[in-house]
C-alpha cells in the first residue's frame, strides 16, 4: 500500500483551532457539482431504499462517497469530492444513507453510525452495476465509523476494495460525550434540529407509529436514548455505543484503508485514534490541525484551492489505484 507523502496542512491565522477549522470550512463558499448525473435507487431487505447519483469516468475505477450525521448527496464535502473524482477519471457514486436527501420522506427506519448492512447492500448493488471495475468507497464522519465498522466485519458482508476515511467517530460514546460539552453544543443543536424535524415528519406521514418526545433543548446523547437506538433494535443508548464504535473492529480490517483525523477536532478525540489497534492494512494520518472536516489551508495546494482535505483525498485515491492496480498514479493535471 503506497504511503502517502503529504504536505502539512498549514492554517491560516484566522482558523488556526479546532473550532476555527470546523466553522470556517462550513460557512465558507465551497465549489459545487454542475451536474449530479444519473439518478437509481437501492432498495433494502427490510423495504426502506437509498436514493443515489451517479456520474460515469473513463478509468477502471468506481469511487462511492457516504456523507455524515444530516448530511446528504449536496453537502458540500461530497460535492467537492465527486469533482475531485472526475479530475482523476473515475466513477462516483453519491449515497444518500435512509431518510437523507430524496430519501427523506420514505424511510421507516433511521440511518446510524453502525449501518454497515446498508452500505454492504450498496455496494452489491455497484458490483453488479459495474462487475469489471475496482470499488473504493469514502466515508465521513459518521459514515466513516459506518465503513470502518463494515471492514472490521461488523455487519454486512459486500465490502469494497479500498477504502477513506474523514474524521470517524470510532468511539461513539466519547463523541456524544463531547458534543454536549461547552462550545461544542453549537453542532450538537445543529444534528439534532434536523433529525427532530425528519422524526416529526416521519409520523405525521405515518411512516412510523409511535410519537418520539424529543425536547427542544435534547442533545444526540438524548437523541440516541430517545430515538435511535430503540428504532434500530437497540436495548439502549449503551448497546448501541458499545457495538457500534469502531475502533473494536479496526485490528480485523484486511482491504487497503487511509484514515484522517485530526488532533484538534472538537468532537472526535484524537485519543481513541492512539489506542485504537489498527491493523496494517490501514494507514493512519493524523493532521494538527483541520478540526472535524475542515482543513483549511494557508495559500494554495497542488490541486488548488485552499482545501487541505480535497489534497488528501485526491492523494489518497491515487494511492488506492496504485495499491490495485499495481500502477504509477497519474501526475496532477
Amino acid at each position: 500500500m503506497r504511503r502517502l507523502d503529504l504536505i502539512p496542512c498549514s492554517a491560516p491565522f484566522w482558523a488556526d483551532s479546532g473550532h476555527g477549522q470546523t466553522l470556517w470550512a462550513h460557512f465558507l463558499k465551497s465549489v459545487e457539482l454542475s451536474d449530479f448525473g444519473k439518478k437509481f435507487e437501492v432498495d433494502l431487505p427490510d423495504g426502506d431504499r437509498l436514493f443515489c447519483s451517479y456520474l460515469p469516468g473513463s478509468s477502471s475505477l468506481v469511487v462511492s462517497l457516504f456523507h455524515g450525521l444530516s448530511g446528504d448527496i449536496s453537502s458540500d464535502y461530497m460535492q467537492r469530492t465527486a469533482l475531485i473524482c472526475q479530475k482523476l477519471g473515475h466513477a462516483v457514486v453519491l449515497v444518500n444513507h435512509r431518510g437523507a436527501g430524496e430519501g427523506a420522506p420514505y424511510a421507516k427506519r433511521p440511518y446510524h453510525s453502525g449501518s454497515a448492512e446498508d452500505v454492504s447492500v450498496v455496494l452489491s448493488h455497484l458490483r453488479r452495476m459495474f462487475p469489471k471495475q475496482k470499488h473504493v468507497s469514502v466515508g465521513y464522519s459518521l459514515s466513516g465509523n459506518i465503513m470502518l465498522c463494515l471492514l472490521g466485519g461488523f455487519a454486512g458482508r459486500e465490502k469494497p476494495d479500498g477504502a477513506i476515511t474523514v474524521n470517524a467517530p470510532i468511539n461513539l460514546q466519547n463523541g456524544s460525550l463531547l458534543l454536549k460539552s461547552g462550545l461544542n453544543r453549537l453542532y450538537d443543536l445543529r444534528f439534532v434540529s434536523r433529525l427532530r424535524k425528519l422524526v416529526d415528519e416521519k409520523y405525521k406521514m405515518g411512516l412510523i407509529s409511535e410519537r418520539y418526545e424529543i425536547p427542544r433543548w435534547a442533545t444526540v446523547w438524548d437523541m440516541d436514548q430517545i430515538y435511535t437506538a430503540p428504532a434500530s433494535g437497540f436495548t439502549s443508548r449503551e448497546d448501541y455505543y458499545q457495538r457500534c464504535s469502531s475502533m473494536n473492529y479496526v485490528g480485523n480490517i484486511d482491504v487497503p484503508t487511509y484514515s484522517l483525523t485530526a488532533g484538534d477536532d472538537p468532537f472526535v478525540s484524537v485519543h481513541d485514534y492512539l489506542k485504537a489497534p489498527f491493523s496494517k492494512h490501514v494507514q493512519l494520518h493524523i493532521e494538527k490541525r483541520g478540526g472535524h472536516m475542515g482543513y483549511l489551508h494557508q495559500g494554495a495546494l497542488p490541486v488548488g484551492g485552499n482545501r487541505w482535505l480535497d489534497y488528501y483525498l485526491f492523494e489518497a485515491l491515487r494511492g488506492l489505484e496504485q495499491t490495485l492496480f499495481e500502477k504509477a498514479p497519474a501526475r496532477v493535471p
